[in-house]
């Protein structure tokens, strides 16, 4: 410690000494939160619309000092170096002080009215929103891909899985629409945060709200918020859009990861149903012949992080008491790592399904006759025999081929025990036929599908 007074804080008029050095390390947040300079240069110039309107500002005060919040904009998108990190404390200190170094006075106007947790408050929110934004734009580009591949290969019959093992016959296009239908609930909650925190904070102060007659909706307007906060303490210690937006990307994380396991397993020898494009697979450092979907591998390791960080800020914020505290600036790294991950997750997956190829052949090829299992009991049911009665026989025939590892369509007819007509009902008994019988709304038969597609067709119209 020295006794040396800071002269880099704003807000060491309180204090005699400067700041440790471990305190500096502790507290300093530059390095994470510079992310927020757009937001923040933003923030400021709708905060000088409010200042000049409340009289704090003349015209062409406010304008130069947009100008000059606009010129650090320019230059920090040119790469030039602005920030001091072993004095800059925050992003939004740190662009007050260079406004100050080129403006003079005139710069130290800015921050009346606000204080940093009104201030931070807006940044993160308009953060958030934009990257909702962005991501939704992303989810739309992944249908988009997936409606291509389910409506270019309708009619492709696969085996469908459940517990890993041959389940039922289903289209290949029933899958890919599965998938695009679970990410339109991923994008209804992305929606859905965007509906709900559409409140801007900028005018709550640190607490209590401005003591200046600040034109709050005229600065929510400039920013494109569509209300303002109705309770200064709620708008700056709440951090419910963080956990939220954080818990919509942890929902879509599962349902990349999801469909990227079953790529990964269709990608192997034993299934062969697709073959990643060698852009989005690797290969091994000791064995040659290895082309490994490190892709599909790294979507669902990845997934692992979006959930982390929703637990990290479930963590940070339960026991903050109200309405700030310092703990609160731990909030931008989780929802920061979160945004990009997903969106390198969603671009990723969007990329590899656009350029995979997929062997139809193969696929047909691996359906088991067993498949058919529930087609037999449906039609004995058909014929007047009870649900139950119907799966003990199936049961019944298909263990007995098993023991003899044979399909149990080649069991000989005399031993279909309990099955009426087993000629005939053994000839209905087809793949086709089987997603055939399953065309009510929702299932895999063909004018099924068609519906689906039509569905799936009308959502991707909408904006």
């Amino acid at each position: 410690m020295t006794a040396e007074k800071s002269q880099h804080t704003m807000w060491d008029g309180r204090f005699e000494t400067k700041m440790a050095g471990s305190m500096e390390r502790l507290s300093f947040s530059l390095r994470v939160d510079v992310e927020l300079i757009e937001e923040d240069i933003d923030g400021s110039v709708a905060h000088t619309a409010g200042l000049l309107e409340a009289g704090v500002l003349t015209a062409d005060e406010r304008a130069k000092i947009v100008e000059g919040l606009e010129g650090i904009r320019a230059d920090f998108r040119a790469g030039k170096d602005l920030f001091d990190p072993d004095s800059d404390e925050d992003v939004h200190m740190a662009v007050e002080r260079v406004l100050t170094d080129r403006l003079g006075p005139l710069g130290k106007k800015l921050h009346t009215g606000r204080s940093r947790n009104d201030q931070v408050s807006t940044d993160f929110k308009l953060y958030m929103r934009r990257k909702a934004e962005k991501l939704l734009g992303q989810v739309r580009g992944l249908q988009k891909a997936l409606f291509k591949l389910a409506d270019e290969n309708q009619a492709r019959l696969m085996p469908g899985y459940t517990h890993l093992q041959q389940a039922q016959p289903v289209q290949f296009s029933h899958y890919m629409l599965s998938f695009l239908f679970a990410l339109e609930r991923d994008a209804g909650r992305l929606r859905d945060f965007l509906a709900r925190h559409r409140q801007m904070p900028l005018g709550s102060g640190a607490i209590a709200g401005s003591a200046f007659p600040y034109h709050r909706d005229l600065v929510a307007r400039e920013l494109g918020f569509p209300e303002i906060s109705d309770n200064s303490i709620d708008a700056v210690s709440h951090r419910d859009a963080a956990l939220e937006f954080l818990s919509d990307l942890a929902i879509l994380g599962t349902t990349l990861s999801r469909y990227a396991e079953d790529f990964v397993l269709w990608s192997t020898c034993e299934f062969g149903f697709l073959k990643l494009s060698d852009a989005f697979s690797s290969g091994s450092s000791m064995m040659p012949q290895k082309k490994n979907p490190d892709s599909m591998e790294l979507i669902r390791g990845k997934s692992g992080r979006l959930t982390g960080n929703l637990v990290a800020m479930a963590t940070l914020v339960k026991g903050a008491p109200m309405t700030y505290s310092r703990d609160l600036q731990e909030d931008k790294e989780p929802v920061f790592d979160s945004a990009r991950t997903a969106s390198v997750m969603l671009d990723a997956m969007r990329e590899a399904m656009e350029t995979a190829v997929w062997d139809f052949s193969r696929m047909r090829e691996a359906m088991l006759p067993e498949l058919l299992a529930t087609d037999l009991a449906d039609l004995l049911v058909q014929r007047g025999i009870p649900f139950r009665d119907a799966h003990r026989i199936v049961g019944s025939i298909v263990g007995k081929a098993a023991r003899r590892r044979i399909p149990f369509t080649s069991l000989p007819l005399d031993e279909w025990e309990g099955v009426p007509e087993p000629n005939e009902i053994k000839r209905q008994l087809t793949f086709e036929n089987s997603v055939a019988r399953r065309d009510l709304p929702g299932g895999t038969g063909p004018n099924a599908v068609k519906a689906q597609l039509e569905t799936a067709k009308r959502l991707l119209a909408e904006a």
